[in-house]
């Protein structure tokens, strides 16, 4: 069946973390937004790129401890707790990814 340039793309806002980078940068995005912040505005408060922003944000890049805290103390949130948060998501989605493997398999 040919795909047509009309057809609407549906996105989903709710992606699974395979990584723990993946599961940080969802936390990031949520506390960005939270404060109200773009990637730009957090980019340029930070010193550090955009794309460097983004891809931490979409966990393709591993950020360093200083990173994560300088970006933490910009979002007025301690490193331990979005680090907290971050392995929650991480623990919560993989359960969902073996129960989901699971049914898949029977």
């Amino acid at each position: 069946m040919p795909v047509g340039k009309d057809w609407p793309v549906v996105k989903s806002r709710k992606r699974r973390s395979a990584t723990l980078e993946q599961a940080f940068g969802r936390v990031l995005v949520a506390r960005r937004e939270k404060r109200g912040l773009s990637q730009m505005d957090l980019a340029v408060a930070s010193g550090y790129s955009l794309r460097y922003i983004g891809d931490v944000e979409r966990g393709t890049k591993s950020a360093t401890m200083r990173t994560m805290h300088d970006i933490a103390t910009l979002l007025d949130v301690k490193l331990g707790t979005l680090m907290i948060e971050a392995e929650e998501l991480w623990a919560s989605e993989a359960v969902e990814r073996r129960a989901s493997t699971k049914s898949s398999r029977n």
